[in-house]
């Protein structure tokens, strides 16, 4: 899916209130970002991705508190999320719930990519911010895994199916805090953060289940996304092309036929929004190759997934994308992460 650059207001007013309870001046650390108190009254407005990490990072750094994304978290009820909460929450079980918050995460925030995946026997729900979060990433992705561990626990009657919880990062100092609120299995330098649920218990019937709410709230969830799609820039319609079909990385002939358009007009509209092919495929690379190095993939398997054969094209490549070498990126990722941890 292209990248969706802003979340709701809704959840930087959670955010808010969690900074205050720590001591945290509100308008001095608003203004961080350019954002006015008056900014958080509509619940329909829209922040840039980018602010929104801003505000997280400065949160910790003006709070003190490590732990500050899985205290955040514990505020985003199922009510939280309009109207995908509302469709998550009538869900026949927790997989569909999964399921239905990986297809409309991005209507409400595109702070985190969510998706899921069955691996021997166990639904595995997975969590990737957004390459603009920064030195908030592990902030915003604890954020978001105990607000979707709510929506799932929120299915079943008592206690939680979630049986592992696994993050990317080494673990912080508030890794029991972590531990007490997840109340499971937390572990921490795995290949992937997300959630771990038994398919039995993820396929075990909601007493909240219900039918009628859950189709509308779908149609409606499904309306808004087709519209906010259609909303996109050409680009933005060009990145999605690219990225379901990455690694392949298709030529602008195959995507100007896939898009139903001829070359020429693919290549007039990217040229009327300021960009090229080249610098969309370029972007989508860069992005992809930031998520897999923070999975801690070795840098000839990433190469290897996004179309380099030559590893010095690569090197050259990310060099221009990020200033370093890939190792030399990884070594900064994991200094960054220990100093916010």
């Amino acid at each position: 899916m292209a990248h969706i650059a802003h979340v709701r207001v809704t959840y930087l007013r959670q955010i808010a209130d969690q900074a205050v309870e720590l001591g945290v001046d509100l308008a001095a650390w608003l203004a961080v970002s350019g954002i006015r108190e008056a900014d958080l009254v509509d619940a329909n407005a829209l922040i840039p991705t980018k602010k929104f990490g801003e505000l997280v990072a400065a949160a910790i750094a003006r709070s003190g508190e490590s732990g500050f994304g899985v205290l955040a978290g514990c505020r985003l009820i199922p009510g939280s999320h309009g109207i995908v909460g509302m469709a998550a929450g009538a869900s026949a079980n927790i997989r569909e719930a999964m399921q239905i918050v990986e297809r409309f995460v991005s209507l409400r925030t595109g702070a985190v990519d969510i998706g899921t995946r069955v691996t021997n026997g166990v639904l595995e729900v997975f969590f990737e911010p957004a390459s603009d979060m920064g030195a908030a990433s592990n902030a915003v992705t604890e954020i978001a895994m105990v607000a979707v561990k709510n929506i799932a626990d929120d299915l079943v009657p008592h206690g939680s199916a979630c049986s592992k919880v696994s993050f990317t990062f080494a673990e912080p100092r508030h890794a029991a805090l972590a531990r007490d609120i997840f109340g499971c299995n937390v572990q921490y330098g795995q290949k992937w953060s997300g959630l771990s649920f038994p398919l039995s218990a993820a396929d075990e019937g909601a007493p909240k289940h219900d039918a009628l709410v859950l189709a509308e709230a779908v149609r409606i969830c499904t309306d808004e996304f087709n519209k906010m799609r259609n909303n996109w820039s050409m680009a933005a319609k060009l990145e999605e092309v690219i990225l379901e079909r990455s690694p392949s990385f298709p030529p602008l002939t195959v995507c100007a036929r896939l898009l139903g358009i001829t070359p020429r007009t693919l290549h007039r509209r990217l040229v009327d929004e300021g960009v090229s092919y080249r610098e969309v495929a370029e972007s989508v690379k860069h992005r992809m190759a930031l998520e897999l190095l923070r999975r801690k993939s070795p840098v000839k398997e990433v190469a290897y997934m996004l179309g380099y054969t030559d590893m010095a094209n690569f090197r050259r490549a990310f060099k221009r994308w990020e200033g370093v070498a890939p190792s030399g990126w990884s070594g900064l990722n994991a200094k960054r992460t220990m100093a916010t941890d």
